[in-house]
């Protein structure tokens, strides 16, 4: 997508600052259900002045009620496509060993007919699936495996994370029989599975929500070989690409609306897929040939992108119904089958003709040119050819999530203004998180 004027930061530009610049565009629309908010924006490698780095891809912030912070990173990795869709995170545990973590194992108390066996997750509240972080108690939302049986539920209490075992044997009518009762027993590795809110998206009372980008990328004179955090550079906050929930002017309510009845018809009979948005951005795949500069086309690591990953998502979108007919065609290289037709969707997320979509039915389906209708720059929808590719293509390789979650490494911004000798204020009386650094012994003494 070319770049525009907006968003542009020319001082930055003519000063060349010892950082990447944020991407322009910086566009937001409130997703097609509750508590959805789509982002997206341009690429950052296409600005002339972070020529001067190797661009990584995008980190995303947010803040609640006020734009001047505090921001939180919501991002686990730099964003290397051009879309992100912040929403309640529901994040699924699975198999997590609770061995060691039951409040109550064996027999109950006097006043308790019985055993009681009761653990506590690692985390809670433990929410139902799909859920905006409300707490459940229903015991079909979690299950728990002692030594690799399924165990029957007594109670879950979701606030605080409590579950319960039953330790009673029930009738199994087809058999006549009752059950063998599933208890712990000393030595017995007892597993949980549930879901809890790693991240909610607050969009109660109207509240308004921040959002700013950075660049994060490594300097050109740098290789990626050995490189580390700390020699990543990212876009200062203050300098940053921010939007909000209130920007209502970059798409005004007549086509916001006409957005949403398009939305309207495919929720009607539109057919649920998921879209794979191409990285753009990223670390560089080791297969990347060092003369042609062309990554290899089956590489189980970057799937022939040339970045590590290969691609985000996947997102789900909904798209026009399938009419297209279906046939095996003969070729010179064998028998191929043939299924093409053109479907439209909504504006969200961007496509490009890089991408692919896969159906409910686990078909994967490469994307054609883009045609983008459009009203003073802003997408209405996006029209595009569809053509099944054969299973053994690589892309089949691409996982269908990722369940992996990495703990955020905020980058520092560099300069001669953030190199200063931390050692001017370092009092080892006070801890280092806590210990507050100035640049200059003036500041301590004011301090």
């Amino acid at each position: 997508m070319p770049t525009s004027n907006r968003d542009r930061d020319p001082q930055a530009e003519i000063t060349k600052a010892p950082w990447p610049v944020a991407p322009l565009n910086l566009f937001m629309l409130e997703g097609s259900t509750r508590g959805v908010i789509d982002l997206r924006w341009d690429d950052p490698s296409y600005l002339a002045v972070n020529s001067r780095f190797q661009v990584l891809g995008v980190n995303v912030y947010r803040s609640f009620d006020s734009e001047f912070g505090p921001y939180r990173r919501i991002t686990d990795l730099p964003v290397g496509s051009t879309f992100w869709r912040d929403q309640t995170d529901n994040e699924l545990i699975v198999d997590e060993d609770v061995s060691d973590q039951f409040l109550l194992n064996g027999p109950a108390s006097v006043a308790y007919d019985g055993e009681r066996y009761v653990f506590k997750t690692q985390n809670s509240p433990i929410v139902g699936e799909g859920s905006r972080g409300v707490e459940t108690d229903l015991t079909n939302q979690v299950k728990v495996y002692i030594d690799g049986r399924q165990a029957t539920l007594r109670s879950v209490n979701g606030a605080t994370g409590e579950v319960e075992i039953d330790p009673q044997g029930y009738p199994e009518v087809g058999t006549q029989t009752y059950a063998d009762k599933v208890v712990p027993v000393a030595g017995s590795k007892v597993t949980c599975t549930y879901r809890y809110t790693r991240d909610f998206l607050r969009t109660d009372l109207g509240q308004r929500i921040f959002y700013r980008i950075t660049t994060v990328g490594l300097p050109a004179d740098s290789t990626w070989h050995g490189a580390t955090a700390q020699d990543l550079v990212e876009t200062p906050l203050e300098s940053a690409v921010a939007t909000n929930t209130f920007e209502i002017e970059k798409l005004d309510y007549i086509w916001r609306e006409s957005v949403r009845r398009n939305r309207w018809i495919l929720e009607q009979g539109g057919e649920r897929v998921s879209v794979f948005l191409r990285k753009n951005n990223g670390i560089p795949c080791p297969c990347v040939s060092q003369t042609d500069k062309q990554p290899i086309s089956d590489c189980r690591y970057c799937f022939g992108v040339g970045f590590v990953g290969g691609y985000e998502g996947p997102y789900p979108i909904i798209v026009a119904p399938d009419d297209g007919e279906r046939k095996v065609l003969q070729t010179a290289n064998g028998k191929v089958y043939n299924h093409t037709y053109e479907v439209w969707t909504g504006p969200q997320p961007l496509i490009s003709q890089r991408d692919f979509i896969m159906k409910i039915n686990g078909d994967r389906y490469s994307i054609g040119p883009v045609r983008m209708p459009s009203n003073r720059g802003n997408v209405l929808q996006q029209h595009f050819t569809i053509n099944a590719f054969d299973e053994k293509d690589i892309r089949y390789k691409v996982p269908k999530s990722n369940p992996v979650k990495f703990v955020a490494i905020q980058f520092q911004p560099r300069g001669p203004e953030f190199e200063a000798s931390s050692e001017i204020t370092d009092n080892p009386s006070i801890g280092d998180e806590r210990q507050l650094r100035g640049r200059t012994p003036v500041w301590q003494n004011l301090s």
